[in-house]
């Protein structure tokens, strides 16, 4: 078995904890418990056994802590859909991951997607369309496309590995 760390990364409150449990546990819950530092789990795609680092959210006080991503195979955005702030968000957390362990293979999830008031225009997505990351609009809370998310980067960490 292959093992392949996954960062979960974001602004605070966009549900990387919430789409982490769905996958890994098939839970949710609507209490917000704010991630302090990092959590860590494991799944199983295939014949990859993933762990998956949480990494506590980003606001204007607290910038991602980089030192999480060294040694990740690949990288989770995730973005609230209901918030449009946190899209734009993306760029510069992509930015902090590329620096500090330079390109490795992401996917995008806009999450909350069962939410009235999806904020996504079509500027926030032709932003994230001109990087040419495969996007997901997910719903951590009823499951839609929390699994293809993670299938996803698989599937591209293991085209990239060969």
């Amino acid at each position: 078995m292959r093992k392949k760390k996954i960062c979960m990364v974001g602004d605070f409150s966009v549900g990387k904890t919430s789409i982490t449990q769905k996958f890994v546990n098939n839970v949710f819950s609507e209490k917000y418990l704010t991630t302090i530092g990092v959590k860590i789990d494991t799944a199983t795609v295939g014949e990859d056994k993933l762990i998956v680092w949480d990494v506590a959210g980003r606001d204007s006080l607290s910038p991602i802590n980089a030192s999480y991503l060294v040694g990740a195979s690949g990288v989770i955005l995730v973005a609230d859909g209901s918030r449009s702030s946190t899209v734009g968000g993306l760029l510069e957390i992509w930015q902090t991951v590329t620096n500090r362990i330079g390109s490795v293979p992401v996917v995008v999830a806009l999450n909350k997607a069962d939410l009235d008031g999806w904020q996504i225009d079509d500027h926030s997505r032709a932003l994230l369309d001109q990087q040419g990351w495969d996007v997901f609009a997910t719903s951590a809370k009823d499951g839609k496309n929390v699994e293809a998310v993670f299938k996803k980067l698989v599937e591209i960490m293991n085209c990239k590995e060969s």
